[in-house]
């Protein structure tokens, strides 16, 4: 069982794209309201190459960046797989800014809490 953080896009997705050919449970977090979409597309990549024998995957919508909700996420997969072989911190949120100046505290915070803190 994998438990992949923001394994909707990018490189998460493809991390759990790979498990689900290697035959792995995967379930994977998401940011609700922004990443539906890509979450539903990530579910359907992963089902189109499950086997006959693994669980299917699941989608965990929750924001990482709180403590509470790795918790949460934590109980949610424990509860429904039994335990987490394989974690992947992978969510994370990065800013374009044309200079160091045009950083903000709120574009630190949000990096650190994502990045680093999740």
């Amino acid at each position: 069982m994998a438990l992949v953080t923001g394994g909707d896009s990018g490189i998460g997705r493809a991390v759990c794209y790979y498990f689900s050919l290697d035959d792995a449970t995967v379930a994977f977090t998401y940011v609700k309201g922004q990443e539906d979409r890509d979450a539903a597309d990530a579910l359907s990549l992963m089902k189109e190459v499950m086997s006959s024998d693994a669980k299917e995957s699941i989608a965990i919508p929750t924001d990482v960046r709180y403590e509470e909700n790795c918790k949460q996420v934590v109980d949610e997969v424990i509860n429904q797989f039994g335990c987490i072989d394989i974690l992947v911190n992978n969510a994370a949120v990065q800013f374009y800014a044309e200079s160091i100046e045009d950083v903000t505290a709120d574009m630190l915070r949000q990096t650190f809490e994502t990045n680093f803190f999740a």
